[in-house]
C-alpha cells in the first residue's frame, strides 16, 4: 500500500442525515425509498482515472495500491470507463461480518498483507462518470455501480434494498443489522436521508454533575458523569451523558447538588446513590478512570482498559436498582463488543 498526505478535503461531500428513533417511523415510497446497510468504517472518496485509482479520506490521507482498491480498478477497466468518482466506506470484514472501526484502522495501517486483504471498499454513491455529474436517482446509481462491480469480492456496493413495504425494510434490518452485525442502516426517502442504529441500554450510577454549559449557572444540569462497578466495589467511570433539552428535567436534576461530596473545575462529584438507565448506540475502546468511594469522597485508584459509549442519553431513573456490583456490572455492555479487544480482556 502507498499512502501520502494532500491538502484536499472531502467533508463537504458527506451527506447531512437525520436520526430515526425507530424504523417504523420511516415512510416507504414504493420504488423510490432506498435502504442501505451502514458499516463502521472510514468515509472516503474513491477516484478512478487513466487506469489508476486512489482513495482520499477526510483527513487528507491519499491511498493507492491495496487489494480492495486494485479490484475496484480492474472492474472499472473491464467496463471501459475513463473516470469515476464515488463515495465509499473503507472497512474491515472477517467471517462475512463487518468489524469495528478500530480494527479497520489497525488493518489499514498494517504492513501485513494478510490483514490489508481484509479491508473492503463499500461503494454507496456515484458522483461523476467520465466527466459527467450524476443526476440520476439514487437507486439508479447503486444499480449501475453494482453491475460494474459484479463478481468482485473486496470492492462492492454496500448491501441495499428498494423496499415496497415497511415489512421488507424490517426484514433487511433483521438480516444485516441483527444477524450480520452491520452498524445500522441509511434510508433515503422523499429527498431526505435518515440513519438508524441499534439502541442499547445500560444501568449506571451517577457520580457527578458536569459543569460544561453556561446553563450550570442557571441551576440546570445538562450533563452527568456515570459509572459502573467492579466486583470489589471499585467504580469505573463510563462516560459523560447529556440530559436532553427538557428544561424541567435539567432543573430537576439540580437537586443532585444536595449530595455533593467534592468539586473541581469541570465536575461536581456526588454520592453514588442514584442508578439510571442510559441509552446508547455503540461502544468504542477507551482507558477509563477507576475510583474508590470511602463514604465521604472519591479517590483515584488507577485506570483500566474498557469502553466508552457513543451517543449516550439519559432515559430514566431506576428506583428498583441499588448501587451494587450486581446491578452495575461491567458485563452489561461486554456482550455488544464482539471484537478482538474484549476477547483479549476476557483472557486476561
Amino acid at each position: 500500500m502507498q499512502e501520502s498526505k494532500v491538502d484536499n478535503r472531502i467533508d463537504h461531500l458527506k451527506p447531512i442525515m437525520k436520526t430515526l428513533r425507530s424504523l417504523k417511523t420511516l415512510r416507504i415510497i414504493s420504488g423510490r425509498t432506498v435502504v442501505s446497510a451502514k458499516v463502521d468504517g472510514e468515509f472516503t472518496l474513491v477516484t478512478f482515472e487513466e487506469g489508476q485509482s486512489f482513495t482520499l479520506n477526510r483527513w487528507g490521507h491519499q491511498r493507492s495500491n491495496f487489494a480492495a482498491l486494485n479490484e475496484f480498478t480492474e472492474a472499472m477497466k473491464r467496463n471501459n470507463l475513463k473516470k469515476v468518482e464515488a463515495l465509499c466506506e473503507l472497512y474491515a470484514m472477517e467471517d462475512g461480518k463487518p468489524l469495528k472501526l478500530p480494527q479497520f484502522l489497525h488493518y489499514i495501517k498494517s504492513r501485513d498483507l494478510s490483514l490489508i486483504e481484509k479491508v473492503h471498499l463499500g461503494l454507496w454513491d456515484l458522483l461523476s462518470v467520465d466527466g459527467r455529474k450524476i443526476v440520476e436517482n439514487y437507486a439508479w446509481r447503486l444499480e449501475e455501480a453494482s453491475k460494474w462491480l459484479n463478481g468482485c469480492k473486496l470492492a462492492q456496493v454496500l448491501p441495499y434494498i428498494i423496499p415496497k413495504t415497511l415489512e421488507e425494510a424490517e426484514e433487511f434490518w433483521k438480516r444485516f443489522v441483527e444477524e450480520q452485525h452491520y452498524e445500522g442502516i441509511v434510508a433515503r426517502s422523499n429527498n431526505e436521508i435518515f440513519k438508524l442504529k441499534p439502541v442499547k441500554e445500560v444501568d449506571a450510577v451517577i457520580i457527578g454533575i458536569n459543569k460544561v454549559s453556561d446553563l450550570f449557572a442557571q441551576k440546570q444540569v445538562t450533563s452527568i458523569k456515570v459509572a459502573l462497578m467492579e466486583e470489589d466495589g471499585t467504580f469505573v467511570e463510563l462516560c459523560d451523558c447529556g440530559s436532553g433539552i427538557d428544561v424541567p428535567l435539567r432543573s430537576a436534576l439540580w437537586k443532585l447538588m444536595e449530595y455533593k461530596v467534592a468539586e473541581d473545575s469541570k465536575c461536581v462529584f456526588i454520592k453514588p446513590m442514584f442508578v439510571c438507565q442510559i441509552e446508547y448506540t455503540d461502544t468504542f475502546q477507551s482507558v477509563n478512570s477507576k475510583l474508590r468511594f470511602d463514604g465521604n469522597n472519591y479517590h483515584s485508584v488507577g485506570t483500566r482498559e474498557f469502553v466508552g459509549l457513543k451517543s449516550p442519553r439519559l432515559m430514566r431513573f431506576r428506583d428498583d436498582k441499588e448501587v451494587s456490583p450486581k446491578n452495575l456490572r461491567l458485563e452489561q455492555i461486554a456482550y455488544f463488543l464482539g471484537d478482538y479487544y474484549w476477547k483479549r480482556q476476557l483472557r486476561a
